[in-house]
């Protein structure tokens, strides 16, 4: 049998906070199902053809740690990419050229049989705060456009709304706008870079004070237990690192029932994603670097770190 490797491609491994960070967990879950762990960030791939055709990347085998720290990481070794049985991909966005030329080296190795979750072609082809506008029904009334007028008149005929970038994370760069807002033009103006780049403006959700839940979705497989995100007090940002907080919470039946509709819908392009929930709408298709699993694992679902892994042989 075939040694199981796995390479997982994200942001600087010392930034990872292994008390709530999904990709720690998954590592960590790797060690548990005897996988050989990789380690490297995007500018660490590269194709070499000056004497024959290798894919490439430049690594540091991970073993779990001992003391202060959860992680060994071993020397920088350049590694065949098509020497590994899969590679997951939890780089953030913003998704810039780096990203686009890293999923581009990555298209190679997935023609040539390697699992990459999410794949490439998805990553590229699938804005997140876009993604959800595929199922109209289950979405709040949006606006996608960069014009100031339409903005404007989006927001007089909902009174309020949210006005987000296409390409952060995090709550990074959210507005929440009212008709009638002295400074409308300005955050417009800002927002857009004067017009020139779209943004997701949205009927605003009174119900986010009760929190967005963030469902997890695994090979076309909905978890039924969510993280619930709080915005604190005179916020409406309830993502973790926007200063929410959290508890996992079961998903009611009809909540269930929507999620399930998006995971049919996404299961043919998308392994693993997170979707948004506020109040039974879906506001965003997190595909990138879903979070919220060791939550969930830890308190509700302990299977889930195997789950993913017997899923992924699946595929």
């Amino acid at each position: 049998m075939t040694k199981k490797k796995i390479l997982f491609i994200a942001n600087e491994i010392e930034k990872l906070l292994p008390k709530v960070d999904t990709t720690v967990f998954l590592i960590q879950q790797a060690w548990i199902e005897k996988y050989e762990v990789w380690f490297c960030t995007l500018e660490n791939l590269g194709v070499n053809t000056s004497s024959k055709l290798v894919y490439y990347v430049n690594a540091n085998n991970l073993i779990a740690g001992s003391g202060h720290s959860w992680f060994e990481k071993k020397k920088l070794t350049k590694i065949h990419l098509l020497s590994f049985s899969a590679i997951i991909v939890r780089t953030d966005p913003p998704f810039d050229q780096q990203y686009l030329l890293g999923m581009n080296i990555l298209d190679f190795v997935t023609e040539k049989g390697v699992k990459v979750i999410n794949s490439p072609e998805s990553l590229r082809k699938f804005n997140e705060k876009l993604y959800a506008l595929k199922f109209p029904d289950h979405i709040p009334s949006t606006l996608i456009s960069s014009n100031k007028q339409e903005i404007i008149e989006f927001l007089k005929s909902k009174n309020k709304v949210v006005l987000k970038p296409l390409n952060l994370m995090g709550g990074q760069g959210i507005f929440l706008m009212t008709n009638g807002d002295s400074n409308l033009n300005v955050i417009i103006d800002s927002i857009t870079n004067k017009g020139r780049d779209k943004v997701v403006t949205q009927e605003f959700l009174a119900n986010i004070k009760e929190g967005d839940k963030r469902i997890i979705i695994i090979n076309g497989i909905v978890e039924r237990f969510a993280l619930c995100r709080k915005p604190k007090k005179q916020s409406i940002i309830a993502n973790l690192a926007g200063g929410g907080t959290a508890s996992v919470v079961e998903l009611n039946k009809e909540e269930l029932e929507i999620s399930r509709t998006i995971a049919d819908g996404i299961k043919k392009d998308i392994f693993f994603a997170g979707l948004d929930m506020i109040d039974k709408k879906i506001t965003e298709i997190n595909i990138t670097s879903p979070t919220g699993m060791r939550q969930i694992a830890e308190h509700k679902s302990s299977h889930l770190g195997s789950f993913f892994y017997d899923q992924l042989l699946k595929i």
